[in-house]
């Protein structure tokens, strides 16, 4: 998420209705791997209305053959119950059009405390901030945001999945968790690189805890872009 320090991108919330004569949707399923360009403020999240899925990556099930969509940039975002329908659509490439409908924002797995440090491995939440910034080395930081909500093809009426995704970024400049907060302060951070994987998981899933989920995706996505030193500007 070139996202200002905060930004990095899937499972969340059961929804699904039954109505009369109106039989049910099959459940969607897979994997979205996609990336694009946003703007952090210290209270928006302004993403570039167009995503492109990830190059090199294997997109699934109802997801399979991705090449783009759009996407819903959020305002005055904080965690907890959102309401965005059709915050992200797929669209390009797929068999049939996935929506997702945007529910909730999962708070940040850092602390208050990390938020002052700049020693590898410090994990930062700002006070009233869903992400979660962590100190990847002496001059990389890596923010991640969990997004939850449900995904389903034609309308949401027929039966809907639930869907999370998480985004990630990585900030070499100003690459520490200190100066990042310091630079989102003074105005916020505009052509962020983002990549975000959105995880379908069908109806009744067993969903994972929200910090798991968003630590693994850390560790995944620090790795991979340490090994490329993909440098977002």
């Amino acid at each position: 998420m070139r996202f200002k320090p905060f930004l990095v991108l899937g499972l969340g919330f059961v929804s699904c209705s039954l109505l009369t004569n109106v039989a049910l949707s099959a459940p969607i399923t897979g994997q979205a791997n996609i990336a694009g360009n946003v703007t952090v403020t210290g209270t928006n999240i302004n993403f570039n209305p167009t995503f492109v899925n990830t190059v090199g990556a294997t997109e699934t099930g109802a997801f399979t053959g991705l090449t783009g969509g759009t996407i819903a940039s959020l305002t005055g975002s904080s965690a907890g119950a959102m309401n965005v329908p059709g915050f992200a659509m797929f669209t390009t490439g797929v068999a049939a059009p996935v929506t997702f409908d945007l529910t909730s924002i999962s708070a940040g797995v850092g602390t208050a405390a990390g938020c002052g440090s700049a020693a590898v491995g410090s994990l930062c939440t700002p006070t009233n901030s869903p992400f979660t910034l962590v100190q990847l080395t002496s001059s990389s930081v890596v923010a991640t945001l969990q997004l939850n909500g449900n995904a389903y093809t034609g309308s949401a009426a027929t039966g809907t999945s639930p869907t999370t995704s998480v985004f990630s970024t990585q900030l070499l400049t100003p690459g520490t968790i200190p100066a990042v907060l310091a630079q989102l302060a003074s105005g916020g951070v505009s052509g962020i690189t983002y990549s975000a994987t959105f995880n379908a998981a069908g109806t009744n899933p067993v969903v994972p805890e929200p910090a798991s989920m968003l630590l693994l995706g850390i560790g995944l996505v620090g790795a991979g872009l340490v090994a490329r030193r993909k440098i977002i500007n």
